[in-house]
């Protein structure tokens, strides 16, 4: 695992013996597990974003998802004992807590009240899926390249109360990539952002996307997104880490 640098080691105490977590800042575009791989590391996501991609027999590779702060890579591969069905790489430069699958494994069976934690982000991430499914199912492609806008300002620390406030962001992915996300082809992508600024919920300059009213792109689903409901793990998940 190359080109990131160290931080500290994280350490939790599990009825009197140890069990450490390493933690890195990793820049952008590293590949923290390949497709098919074995399960070798566990992941916790600090700050910034990791996409899962996959590549099919035909050589079609797709984004499946993203992955936010307080989500956990790779540990369903290694509480299953089964090789990764995806990549990770990082998006934009992530704080991760690591641990080797064993030692993640091994945690979980002796602390209760980190497995209860898993257990409930894995459960998000279930439900998450779901209405991801949904969305691209039924819900027009503007709506659903709305409430992305919002979840990046969401995860945006320049961007304060994605309720109140202006933000100001660049998209951490490419365009096709977006695309990809939003099952929608990169021409209509573009099409929807101009749809947008011409209605001035959006302006955009040399990179940079202002979102005038975040709230507005904001829609309800029927369940809370991950990054939402798991704030409550990622506070506990944090004070063990600290």
């Amino acid at each position: 695992m190359a080109n990131f640098s160290h931080n500290q080691v994280t350490t939790l105490d599990l009825n009197g013996s140890t069990s450490r977590g390493e933690s890195h800042t990793y820049p952008a575009a590293v590949e923290l597990f390949s497709q098919g791989s074995c399960p070798t590391d566990v992941y916790f996501i600090q700050t910034g974003i990791v996409k899962l991609t996959r590549c099919e027999a035909n050589g079609q590779e797709i984004l499946l998802d993203l992955r936010f702060p307080g989500s956990l890579i790779g540990s369903a591969a290694a509480i299953s004992e089964k090789p990764h069905p995806f990549a990770a790489v990082t998006v934009t430069r992530c704080a991760l807590t690591r641990w080797s699958s064993s030692s993640f494994l091994k945690l979980i069976a002796t602390d209760s009240s980190v497995a209860a934690q898993v257990r409930k982000i894995l459960s998000d991430e279930v439900l998450d899926h779901v209405t991801r499914i949904s969305q691209l199912t039924c819900l027009p492609a503007r709506q659903r390249l709305e409430q992305l806008l919002w979840t990046f300002c969401e995860h945006t620390q320049a961007a304060g109360d994605p309720q109140l406030s202006v933000s100001k962001l660049q998209l951490p992915l490419k365009h096709y990539e977006i695309a990809h996300l939003l099952s929608i082809t990169p021409t209509y992508f573009c099409r929807l952002l101009n749809a947008l600024q011409a209605e001035r919920l959006i302006s955009r300059s040399k990179g940079w996307i202002v979102i005038n009213k975040p709230s507005a792109l904001w829609h309800d689903v029927p369940y809370p997104t991950v990054s939402e409901s798991r704030t409550g793990s990622m506070s506990s998940f944090t004070q063990l880490n600290d």
